[in-house]
């Protein structure tokens, strides 16, 4: 798999100009791609381009913000919650994908991969990396993960990183169930807290970051260094029970590591019903 994704491998319309391009996108400032109303109200990446994976294209080397840490996500749930590492013949929706790191590795692993990114340039490099290796299974779409609205279509979801970046979690989870064929699974990775423990029992704890500076931060650094990243981060109870919520079944949740990640596994059995009493989209299926 490590020698799939080197410039060897290019297609031949590619091969001339494809150092140079990946080269000039990154560091490029283009908010009005993105259609900010205020770019000084964004988070950074999302105005200026960060190349998201390390990637070895063999003729030259990127480092991404992330690392390698796609390759042990998706490991992470092979290993512990069964996620199958032969994809063949599987339709895989990919959620928050960045410059594409878990999207091309799935497609590795032979599946037909759809992959949700809303910063567009960054859904753009996705789409230009599945050109330049002929992928013709992995398509990328720049919308908002809210504007998906499929039903029955995939084996697996693949929601790795991106949960504690939403700001209507619930929801989010719901058009994902709403998207897996039964008997389909969802797998998540969020960075999270700690379970807290009060007269006796769990507490399903949410810790609130937000898109403002804390007052303890005013000052220290600019809103876009310290904020707009992340709106809820969860403990390991609370996105058992949002998973719960909204009709997963077989519901595996780990605890919270030395990084503060928390992994989960969960399946839709069939499609049914969930309390809908304040729920922001209230004719979702």
């Amino acid at each position: 798999m490590a020698d799939r994704f080197t410039c060897d491998n290019l297609t031949a319309d590619y091969k001339q100009r494809f150092k140079a391009e990946i080269r000039r996108m990154i560091g490029t400032a283009d908010p009005e791609i993105e259609g900010f109303q205020d770019q000084r109200q964004q988070r950074s990446l999302s105005v200026k381009y960060v190349w998201g994976h390390d990637h070895d294209f063999g003729e030259f080397s990127l480092k991404g913000a992330m690392g390698d840490r796609h390759i042990d996500i998706l490991s992470g749930f092979m290993d512990n919650f069964g996620l199958e590492s032969d994809l063949s013949g599987k339709k895989v929706l990919d959620i928050g994908v960045w410059t594409g790191g878990t999207s091309l590795l799935l497609a590795a692993l032979g599946a037909e991969v759809t992959a949700i990114e809303e910063v567009v340039k960054y859904s753009n490099t996705v789409n230009y990396l599945a050109a330049a290796f002929g992928l013709s299974k992995l398509q990328c779409e720049p919308i908002s993960l809210y504007d998906l609205d499929v039903h029955d279509v995939y084996d697996y979801v693949i929601y790795s990183g991106v949960i504690y970046h939403v700001t209507d979690p619930v929801l989010s989870l719901r058009i994902l169930f709403n998207s897996l064929k039964d008997n389909g699974q969802i797998f998540i990775e969020t960075y999270g807290i700690k379970d807290m423990s009060f007269g006796g029992g769990v507490v399903p704890m949410v810790l609130y970051e937000g898109s403002k500076p804390w007052p303890a931060m005013k000052g220290q650094k600019s809103c876009q260094q310290v904020c707009g990243w992340n709106w809820f981060r969860p403990a390991p109870m609370t996105l058992y029970l949002w998973a719960g919520a909204v009709g997963f079944e077989d519901i595996k949740v780990s605890d919270v590591n030395s990084d503060n990640r928390i992994s989960c596994a969960a399946t839709r059995r069939q499609h049914t019903d969930m309390l809908r009493a304040g729920l922001s989209r209230p004719h979702i299926r």
